[in-house]
Protein backbone atom coordinates (compact mmCIF):
# COMPACT_ATOMS: atom_id res chain seq x y z
CA UNK A 1 0.00 0.00 0.00
CA UNK A 2 2.62 2.43 1.01
CA UNK A 3 4.68 1.18 -2.26
CA UNK A 4 1.75 2.03 -4.23
CA UNK A 5 1.01 5.56 -2.49
CA UNK A 6 4.36 6.75 -3.23
CA UNK A 7 4.43 5.50 -6.66
CA UNK A 8 1.30 7.57 -7.24
CA UNK A 9 2.60 10.77 -5.24
CA UNK A 10 5.96 10.34 -7.91
CA UNK A 11 3.60 10.01 -10.85
CA UNK A 12 1.63 12.92 -9.74
CA UNK A 13 4.92 15.38 -9.23
CA UNK A 14 6.59 14.11 -12.56
CA UNK A 15 3.22 14.72 -14.36
CA UNK A 16 2.65 17.91 -12.78
CA UNK A 17 6.11 18.94 -13.58
CA UNK A 18 5.85 18.01 -17.39
CA UNK A 19 2.84 20.56 -17.64
CA UNK A 20 4.21 23.60 -16.03
CA UNK A 21 7.61 23.03 -18.49
CA UNK A 22 4.98 22.86 -21.36
CA UNK A 23 3.21 25.46 -20.32
CA UNK A 24 6.40 27.71 -19.58
CA UNK A 25 7.45 26.78 -23.82
CA UNK A 26 4.37 27.85 -24.80
CA UNK A 27 4.66 31.23 -22.79
CA UNK A 28 7.89 31.15 -24.61
CA UNK A 29 6.38 30.82 -28.17
CA UNK A 30 3.56 32.95 -27.50
CA UNK A 31 6.21 35.83 -26.88
CA UNK A 32 8.52 35.08 -29.57
CA UNK A 33 5.59 35.69 -31.79
CA UNK A 34 5.21 38.71 -30.28
CA UNK A 35 8.21 40.14 -30.56
CA UNK A 36 8.18 39.03 -34.13
CA UNK A 37 4.95 41.17 -34.63
CA UNK A 38 6.74 44.00 -33.39
CA UNK A 39 9.57 43.36 -36.04
CA UNK A 40 7.14 43.03 -38.78
CA UNK A 41 5.29 45.87 -37.64
CA UNK A 42 8.74 47.83 -37.66
CA UNK A 43 9.35 46.55 -41.40
CA UNK A 44 6.10 47.70 -42.64
CA UNK A 45 5.77 51.26 -41.17
CA UNK A 46 9.53 52.07 -42.70
CA UNK A 47 8.21 50.80 -45.80
CA UNK A 48 5.33 52.92 -45.62
CA UNK A 49 7.15 55.81 -43.76
CA UNK A 50 3.86 55.01 -41.55
CA UNK A 51 5.23 57.63 -38.39
CA UNK A 52 2.26 57.21 -36.28
CA UNK A 53 2.47 53.19 -35.99
CA UNK A 54 5.91 53.75 -34.52
CA UNK A 55 4.26 55.18 -31.54
CA UNK A 56 3.46 51.16 -30.27
CA UNK A 57 6.83 49.54 -31.88
CA UNK A 58 9.49 52.41 -30.53
CA UNK A 59 10.10 52.61 -26.71
CA UNK A 60 10.07 56.39 -25.73
CA UNK A 61 13.51 55.54 -25.37
CA UNK A 62 14.91 54.08 -28.99
CA UNK A 63 17.70 54.41 -30.36
CA UNK A 64 19.30 53.55 -33.60
CA UNK A 65 23.42 53.03 -33.61
CA UNK A 66 24.52 53.67 -37.36
CA UNK A 67 28.11 53.05 -37.26
CA UNK A 68 30.02 55.10 -40.27
CA UNK A 69 27.05 57.53 -40.44
CA UNK A 70 27.52 60.06 -41.84
CA UNK A 71 30.76 59.45 -42.66
CA UNK A 72 32.88 56.71 -42.67
CA UNK A 73 34.77 58.14 -39.76
CA UNK A 74 31.93 58.44 -37.98
CA UNK A 75 29.19 56.23 -35.53
CA UNK A 76 26.10 57.52 -34.45
CA UNK A 77 23.49 57.16 -31.85
CA UNK A 78 20.05 58.67 -33.29
CA UNK A 79 17.27 59.11 -30.46
CA UNK A 80 13.73 58.25 -31.62
CA UNK A 81 12.48 61.72 -32.43
CA UNK A 82 15.38 62.39 -35.01
CA UNK A 83 14.52 58.92 -36.61
CA UNK A 84 11.52 59.53 -37.33
CA UNK A 85 12.78 62.90 -38.62
CA UNK A 86 14.41 61.35 -41.59
CA UNK A 87 11.53 59.03 -42.00
CA UNK A 88 9.47 62.21 -42.49
CA UNK A 89 12.07 63.83 -44.41
CA UNK A 90 11.89 60.52 -46.97
CA UNK A 91 15.81 60.50 -45.96
CA UNK A 92 15.28 56.85 -44.65
CA UNK A 93 12.37 54.64 -45.50
CA UNK A 94 10.10 53.63 -48.33
CA UNK A 95 12.04 50.08 -48.78
CA UNK A 96 10.12 47.11 -48.87
CA UNK A 97 12.27 44.36 -46.44
CA UNK A 98 11.44 40.61 -46.36
CA UNK A 99 12.05 39.94 -42.52
CA UNK A 100 14.35 36.28 -42.06
CA UNK A 101 14.62 35.38 -38.19
CA UNK A 102 18.18 34.87 -37.56
CA UNK A 103 17.54 34.35 -33.58
CA UNK A 104 15.06 35.38 -31.20
CA UNK A 105 15.99 35.19 -27.30
CA UNK A 106 13.81 36.12 -24.56
CA UNK A 107 14.74 36.79 -21.09
CA UNK A 108 11.62 37.50 -18.56
CA UNK A 109 10.89 41.58 -19.83
CA UNK A 110 13.72 41.61 -22.49
CA UNK A 111 14.53 40.01 -25.64
CA UNK A 112 17.42 40.03 -28.52
CA UNK A 113 16.82 39.80 -31.94
CA UNK A 114 19.42 38.99 -34.90
CA UNK A 115 17.13 39.12 -38.72
CA UNK A 116 17.95 39.39 -41.88
CA UNK A 117 15.93 42.38 -43.29
CA UNK A 118 15.94 41.92 -47.25
CA UNK A 119 14.76 44.26 -50.18
CA UNK A 120 15.54 43.70 -53.89
CA UNK A 121 18.77 45.98 -53.64
CA UNK A 122 21.05 44.82 -50.92
CA UNK A 123 20.22 43.29 -47.34
CA UNK A 124 20.92 44.31 -43.84
CA UNK A 125 21.73 42.12 -40.67
CA UNK A 126 19.73 43.74 -38.14
CA UNK A 127 20.09 43.16 -34.03
CA UNK A 128 17.28 44.49 -32.34
CA UNK A 129 16.72 45.04 -28.36
CA UNK A 130 13.25 45.07 -27.24
CA UNK A 131 11.66 45.27 -23.79
CA UNK A 132 8.25 45.14 -22.19
CA UNK A 133 6.91 48.34 -21.63
CA UNK A 134 4.71 49.13 -18.23
CA UNK A 135 1.67 47.81 -20.35
CA UNK A 136 3.58 44.92 -20.56
CA UNK A 137 4.29 45.36 -24.42
CA UNK A 138 6.68 44.43 -26.43
CA UNK A 139 8.76 47.49 -28.03
CA UNK A 140 12.03 48.05 -29.82
CA UNK A 141 14.47 50.42 -27.42
CA UNK A 142 17.93 49.62 -30.24
CA UNK A 143 18.38 49.05 -33.78
CA UNK A 144 21.85 48.07 -35.36
CA UNK A 145 22.13 47.42 -39.07
CA UNK A 146 25.11 46.35 -40.84
CA UNK A 147 24.78 46.48 -44.71
CA UNK A 148 25.23 43.68 -46.33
Amino acid sequence: MMKKSLFTLMLSLLLGSVACKSQTNENLESMKNEIKDVVYAFAKAGEERNIQAYDDILHSDFRVIANRYPTPDKTSIIPAENYIGLLAKEVIGGTKFNVEFKHVEVMDHSAVVVAHFKAEKGSQLVTILLIKNTEDKWQMVTDMAVQK
